[in-house]
This record gives C-alpha cells, structure tokens and sequence, in this order.
C-alpha cells in the first residue's frame, strides 16, 4: 500500500463535515480507547476515500 512507503508525496484535501457525526470526539475517543499518541487521520481518509471511488470503478 502506498502509505506504507517510507517517504511519499502528499497533497491537502481541504473538506468539511457534517457536525452531527461528530467524528472528532469519535476520533479522540478511539484514539484514547486504544492508547494511540497519535492517530493518523489523514492516512485514515485516504483510505477511507480510495476504498470508496475503488468501489464505485474510479
């Protein structure tokens, strides 16, 4: 996977979301759930974002 390579290319995505998810207390709670220092949100998108346009044949 691309984000697994050492050193790569990055890009903003500069986006906003609905506050009814609220994905950052989500975010924070899953990070302190799990005893993360730091979580990766940016990689987490992408993912999330390539899994889904993957799926759609894009």
């Amino acid at each position: 996977m691309i984000l697994n390579q050492r050193i790569i290319a990055r890009e903003s995505l500069d986006s906003s979301v609905p506050a009814a998810l609220k994905l950052k207390k989500r975010i924070k709670r899953f990070a302190l759930d799990n005893e993360l220092d730091h979580l990766p949100i940016g990689d987490i998108v992408s993912v999330a974002l390539d899994e889904w346009l993957t799926a759609r044949g894009f």
